[in-house]
């Protein structure tokens, strides 16, 4: 469940205001997952496109080749389709719902498992680390400077007592 603490403090005519949420990890996961899936499913898709493109020209022209046919028809197919339009929309709105909620789960299900891969890639791992080295580091010196400057302000502030 996620919690908020606000604050305001006011100034003369002015007012500052700040906010901390937190957010339990576990309400996010499902729908970054899901982002990334979706980019992972993107990319599989585009990336077949190559293929995909060959084989729509074949059937295209085979399309071509049967289009008189099909226009004799299509004066009946629409009569059909016009009449029993109402029942077919409300079929596929209830149809489009459940595949909505089904492609959800499958985009975080696959981006899950792509997350997973990610981290246990040894150039993540080595990534990982390295940053992990830089920020101990960085605390190690800022510790460092704070302590310097605290010794040179006791420096300073006995001098001044002493005078």
């Amino acid at each position: 469940m996620a919690t908020i603490r606000t604050s305001a403090d006011k100034s003369g005519d002015t007012v500052e205001a700040s906010a901390d949420v937190k957010i339990p990890l576990s309400e996010v996961r499902k729908p970054l997952y899901a982002y990334v899936g979706a980019a992972d499913a993107a990319v599989e898709k585009i990336r077949s496109i190559p293929t995909v493109y060959a084989d729509e020209i074949k059937k295209f022209s085979s399309r071509v080749n049967g289009l008189s046919v099909h226009a004799q028809r299509l004066p009946a197919n629409v009569q059909t389709a016009v009449t029993s339009l109402p029942t077919s929309v409300s079929s596929q709105l209830s149809d489009l719902q459940g595949r909505a909620s089904s492609l959800y789960s499958n985009f975080a299900d696959r981006g899950e498992k792509r997350v997973a891969r990610i981290r246990q890639n040894p150039t993540t791992e080595e990534a990982v680390t390295r940053t992990r080295n830089v920020v101990n580091r960085a605390r190690a010196v800022r510790s460092s400077a704070t302590t310097k400057s605290a010794d040179s302000a006791e420096k300073k502030s006995g001098t001044a007592q002493s005078d």
